[in-house]
């Protein structure tokens, strides 16, 4: 029997590949003869560029640019022979900044900006831009500030392309470095949240960022004047644009200003992947996350997983952290069995700690039948 290991990360406890290792190696202790099949996963969030490096054998590019709030900084972004494949959270993630220096009115994607120009002026005309894990709120007008974009107040003044500022802009004025006409600029995203709103960037995530509750109520209307500079300047309304709210709203940002394509990160990683041909000509596929929630039945990797197996008839368990949803929707992803850590483990502090042991524990204890 031919088993097709496909889960995402189990968040803050074990990386995609750990999770299919731990889950295999449980698989061949119980029966040696199954052939195990590991395809670690994302889905357009951090990490997922991991992910996909590790798949494609991508090529490491150093870069120096800066972090959300403009220190120099060193990291990389990857290529393959055409395409550069770089993510917002490298050069303005959260993860770059202290609790104390989280401020989305301050922090700025022209980090990110840097390491496009720098892989465009390379010759990489394809860009993948993967969005999570921003410390920002800018709309991407960082990143566009580094391309050749300025941003205008009402006397015409330049405005640093901060959170702050989105609610002053006035005008915008482009000289773009680049043809955007012969670029091809792709942003993944696993979300689909507006660019404002009660469920877009500011209302939905400012907080994680180190916004207060007025600073959100300022981040919110900030994006609802920048949505009318961008209908103004680019005729491209991205107000309602799913997804548009992604990583402090770039992707309304970029569709409008680039011309960017936005797609859900789990189709273009699958796709770059072959993972649907690997579904295919399985016999049973396994997949999973840390906690299976109504999240999970919303573009994530688990959802999609399911959608493919449903396409070719194969057979579909799942491995979690924890299990949240209900009956009647754990039939929506029409799995043969679910298998929880949480059903295990003493308590969330064990489950994370000792999350390869337990799904090893449960591996082992998992036996496919096809009749």
């Amino acid at each position: 029997m031919k088993i097709l290991i496909a889960p995402d990360k189990f968040k803050g406890s074990l990386s995609a590949q750990e999770v299919c290792e731990a889950i295999g190696n449980g698989l061949k202790k119980n029966n040696p003869t199954i052939e195990t099949i590991y395809h670690p996963m994302a889905d357009g969030g951090d990490g997922s560029l991991e992910i996909l490096s590790n798949h494609l054998a991508l090529k490491k590019q150093s870069v120096k640019t800066v972090d959300p709030i403009g220190r120099e900084i060193s990291t990389h972004y990857f290529t393959s022979s055409d395409a550069a494949f770089i993510e917002v959270a490298s050069a303005s993630g959260l993860v770059l900044l202290s609790r104390k220096e989280r401020n989305p009115l301050l922090t700025s994607t022209i980090g990110t900006g840097k390491m496009m120009a720098d892989a465009l002026s390379k010759g990489y005309n394809k860009i993948y831009l993967f969005l999570g894990g921003s410390a920002t709120n800018d709309a991407g007008m960082g990143i566009a500030s580094e391309l050749g974009f300025q941003f205008l107040g009402k006397n015409k003044n330049e405005l640093s392309p901060n959170g702050e500022n989105l609610s002053k802009v006035k005008f915008i004025h482009s000289s773009p470095i680049f043809d955007f006409k012969k670029i091809e600029i792709t942003l993944l995203c696993d979300v689909n949240n507006p660019m404002f709103g009660t469920n877009g960037a500011a209302h939905i995530y400012a907080s994680q960022k180190g916004a207060t509750a007025e600073q959100v109520l300022l981040l919110n209307n900030g994006l609802i004047n920048f949505s009318r500079i961008l209908n103004q300047h680019c005729k491209s309304n991205v107000s309602e644009l799913p997804g548009g709210g992604a990583a402090g709203a770039i992707g309304a940002g970029l569709v409008a200003l680039l011309n960017a394509n936005l797609k859900k990160g789990f189709e273009t990683i699958s796709q770059l992947t072959n993972l649907e041909k690997q579904i295919a000509a399985a016999d049973w596929v396994i997949s999973g996350e840390g906690k299976l929630d109504e999240q999970s039945l919303q573009g994530k990797v688990v959802n999609g997983i399911s959608t493919l197996c449903e396409k070719y008839n194969k057979p579909l368990s799942l491995f979690v952290g924890k299990n949240e949803l209900s009956n009647q929707q754990v039939e929506f992803l029409n799995a043969k069995s679910i298998f929880s850590i949480s059903e295990k483990a003493k308590n969330l502090e064990d489950a994370m700690l000792n999350g390869e042991f337990y799904l090893r524990l449960l591996a082992m204890q998992f036996s496919p039948s096809l009749k």
